[in-house]
């Protein structure tokens, strides 16, 4: 299909206003936004074919998590998805269902509402950018299914018994200075997604690398004992 790349450059351009917007004119930004998305072809079929079979209402409460007090919100991994969610988010933002600074402040918490919706437009908005543009540049798939691999679940009583220690990690990772913490926030949300989604595998890939991350630092020396034999004790670790 022969593409001039205008709507792109519409998109990445309507992406911008909002990221710089003022708070006062979020709305007509996003507006401005979907406007672009509903307008162009391109998008309007990658969007078709990324929400074939797509549960709104499933994957939203996937990507909700919370540990603790704090609200934590995870992209999807899959392309497909992370694009359909983000776009069906936008709308809901746009309807009035949900109020998009509120979601910012809740997920994204910052000094300020312009702080927590900037660190918002650059966690959400711009990887759903990126995402829809490969797919028009680079093509998308037609929602072909394919079969993977079977995940074992672990047991239901394994994510009630890490609460507890999950917040400790957290706790103590907010304690370091913010450039000196690298990854070490973003693996604990992701051992807490892996126990929220009970995939065995995962759980033994994160852990393994959260506990020699921590080792290293000297950090949290007792959650990591409890966390390996709460692990044995669930038959995920050996």
């Amino acid at each position: 299909m022969a593409y001039s790349g205008e709507g792109v450059n519409a998109l990445v351009c309507a992406v911008d206003d909002l990221e710089k917007s003022t708070l006062i004119y979020v709305d007509l930004r996003l507006r401005a936004l979907l406007k672009c998305l509903a307008y162009y072809e391109e998008f309007k079929n990658v969007l078709a074919i990324c929400y074939r079979g797509f549960d709104y209402e499933a994957e939203k409460a996937r990507a909700l998590g919370k540990i603790g007090d704090s609200f934590v919100f995870r992209l999807p991994k899959e392309q497909k998805t992370l694009v359909a969610l983000v776009s069906r988010m936008l709308v809901e933002f746009d309807s009035g269902d949900s109020d998009i600074l509120s979601f910012a402040v809740a997920y994204f918490p910052g000094e300020s509402k312009q702080e927590s919706f900037s660190a918002f437009c650059d966690k959400v908005v711009e990887p759903f950018k990126r995402a829809l543009v490969d797919f028009v540049w680079e093509g998308i798939d037609d929602g072909t299914q394919h079969i993977g691999r079977v995940a074992e679940l672990a047991p239901n009583g394994l994510r009630p018994q890490t609460e507890h220690l999950l917040i400790s990690m957290m706790n103590a990772v907010k304690d370091i200075a913010p450039d000196n913490r690298g990854d070490l926030p973003m693996m604990i949300e992701g051992l807490a997604a892996a126990l929220d989604a009970r995939d065995t595998l995962m759980i033994k890939c994160v852990w393994q690398g959260l506990r020699l991350m921590l080792s290293d630092r000297k950090l949290c020396e007792k959650d990591v004992r409890e966390m390996d034999e709460v692990m044995r004790l669930y038959l995920i670790a050996k």
